[in-house]
């Protein structure tokens, strides 16, 4: 096992998230890319006057 971390305990944790990150592209990443792929061209183009600075409390909820 390669040593990331100094302190075991953090380092196997660390390697057990990665092997758990890595499973789960492996089982949903098609499903996530495809999904992608169909909202892509549903996509809208903003105008220029939505892309101007806007108060935050015009942006709440």
């Amino acid at each position: 096992m390669k040593k990331y971390y100094e302190d075991a305990k953090y380092n196997a944790a660390f390697v057990r998230c990665v092997d758990v990150m890595s499973q789960m592209l492996q089982k949903y990443g098609h499903q996530v890319l495809d999904k992608l792929e169909q909202d892509a061209p549903q996509k809208v183009e903003h105008s220029e006057e939505s892309n101007q600075a806007q108060p935050l409390t015009n942006k709440a909820a």
